[in-house]
């Protein structure tokens, strides 16, 4: 019953329909009392798939963003996020929604659920309701992660996954041809100690369960053999960029609160900064749109205040200084 509602009323595609007749987990499970699709995926279209008071995920990549048409991709790539989910699931299986079907020819997959007893952390940010703990507790999962996965070698995509590193890397930052962002591209590129990371370490893809205390990443299609300072600090740009309408001294307070959750670790100072500035770019203006709070006339101030950062003394400033100036155009 539950099914025929939701492809009549053309709320689910059909193809939702044939996924449901003949996937065999889906067949296992004693009944399904509602197929509901998830708004705000990017790249696939999803659906929340809710068995009694479990819930479960249905992921289907198409030839085009699910949320910006204009994008062309590749339905073929799910196979790599599929890879990438079962890597991850494998070393840090707490941190990881589990794979529970997978269709490459039909481009699919099904996935526990990332939020089981809790909120996404980008609708925290939103709302207001992230605290220096669970910045912190996000810092140390993030170091449990790269640390489980540092000995993971094996390439993600067909082919290796270099050329796909240095395509994020211009899609994140070499878009917008500013020369130290288009020279950090070549640096990162360059760097030889690489492992499988997140590849999108942002705030929309991570559960916040266990009031704060556990957190699942999903949304993987990133993912691919990178270097882990790059992770690092696209989370930190995006700490930046949720803290744009905050006091200043609760920006920093944030920053250091997650920098002290990671520890320890051997980064060049110089490409953190580099890379959290131009992930705040990214966001501030990119055609995947993504909340800053800020108004049109506000994001144009506020990127001109960062790429004037870029190239000036960025390596003798503190990130107290860099705040002050993101906030109030002083250090």
């Amino acid at each position: 019953m539950a099914k025929e509602y939701f492809v009549k009323t053309g709320l689910v595609p059909a193809a939702v329909d044939a996924i449901l007749d003949s996937d065999s987990f889906l067949q296992s499970l004693p009944r399904i009392d509602e197929i509901s699709p998830v708004m705000g995926g990017v790249a696939h279209q999803v659906f929340q798939i809710r068995s009694g008071d479990k819930r479960y995920y249905l992921k289907i990549r198409g030839d085009r963003f699910a949320s910006v048409p204009e994008i062309t991709c590749n339905p073929d790539d799910i196979e790599s996020e599929y890879r990438a989910l079962t890597a991850f699931h494998q070393v840090s299986p707490d941190n990881f929604p589990q794979v529970l079907a997978f269709d490459k020819n039909r481009h699919y997959v099904i996935l526990s659920d990332a939020m089981p007893n809790g909120e996404k952390l980008e609708d925290l940010f939103v709302e207001g309701k992230v605290t220096p703990t669970i910045l912190f507790n996000i810092g140390s999962t993030l170091k449990k992660i790269h640390a489980a996965s540092s000995s993971y070698r094996d390439t993600i995509r067909d082919g290796g996954d270099q050329i796909y590193y240095h395509t994020v890397l211009g899609h994140r930052f070499g878009y917008r041809h500013h020369p130290v962002l288009d020279s950090l591209v070549q640096s990162l590129s360059a760097l030889h100690n690489k492992h499988l990371i997140l590849g999108d370490a942002s705030p929309k893809n991570i559960g916040v369960n266990n009031n704060g205390e556990l957190f699942i990443f999903f949304d993987l299609e990133t993912a691919h053999q990178g270097d882990v300072v790059f992770d690092y600090a696209y989370f930190l740009g995006h700490i930046l960029v949720h803290s744009l309408t905050s006091p200043p001294e609760i920006a920093l307070a944030d920053a250091e609160s997650y920098v002290q959750g990671y520890g320890q670790h051997d980064f060049d100072d110089l490409m953190v900064k580099q890379i959290a500035l131009g992930t705040m770019l990214y966001r501030l203006r990119s055609i995947i749109p993504y909340p800053t709070g800020l108004d049109a006339e506000q994001t144009t101030i506020m990127e001109q205040k960062v790429e004037s950062m870029l190239p000036h003394n960025l390596a003798q400033s503190s990130w107290a200084e860099i705040i002050a100036f993101i906030h109030h155009g002083q250090n």
